[in-house]
């Protein structure tokens, strides 16, 4: 009973921490974290050594729990064909993205630390080489397609844009939703393939 006592007081200081993150910036201190959950601030140290092993943990266990369910998905999807390379593209498209971009707590701590411990480059290189392979795979023989790096550049861009545009949403009235960003995502997609995406359940 200690231990599951244990687990839930470690996501509960993950997910204050990331909330106060967020709302007030990584200069939130550990003593800030303790008082809104109630507990002693010996008590996170407990569970981390630092303000920032706090922050690097919570930024790549929300990386790695998307990471393990989009490829979990993309896996679910069947054997290699130009078909699968359809739903698997509509499947990152339509439901990956959205997810990760529906957590705006962990995008301003990706952006907030990203000359840091966020890895950020290689998240956004991660995302941009399996859209850039799958639009390679989806694509027909008579698709023009530009510079394979140029290409990436590209789609990195859009998504760090996508990112930034999701951090400044949430701090103002600027009127651009996640249903908008993936629309937008689906839109280039599709005109760079020449074709429409699947529908994904």
């Amino acid at each position: 009973m200690a231990r599951v006592k244990a687990i839930e007081k470690r996501e509960l200081i993950l997910e204050t921490a990331k909330r106060l993150f967020a709302e007030k910036g990584v200069a939130v201190s550990m003593g800030e974290i303790a008082d809104e959950i109630g507990i002693p601030v010996g008590s996170i140290y407990t569970y981390f050594d630092s303000k920032q092993a706090l922050v690097e943990i919570i930024i790549e266990e929300g990386w790695n729990e998307f990471r393990v369910w989009l490829e979990a998905g993309l896996a679910a999807i069947g054997p290699d064909t130009h078909e699968k390379s359809l739903h698997s593209l509509s499947f990152l498209v339509n439901r990956a993205l959205p997810m990760l971009f529906s957590d705006v707590d962990l995008i301003m701590l990706l952006l907030a630390e990203a000359r840091s411990s966020a890895k950020l480059e290689e998240k956004l290189q991660y995302l941009s080489d399996l859209i850039a392979r799958l639009v390679a795979d989806c694509a027909s023989a008579n698709t023009p397609f530009t510079d394979p790096r140029l290409y990436s550049t590209g789609i990195t861009v859009m998504l760090l844009g996508s990112l930034e545009t999701l951090r400044i949403t949430s701090k103002t009235d600027l009127g651009v939703s996640v249903d908008d960003i993936q629309r937008f995502l689906r839109q280039v997609a599709e005109n760079a393939l020449g074709q429409p995406l699947p529908d994904r359940d």
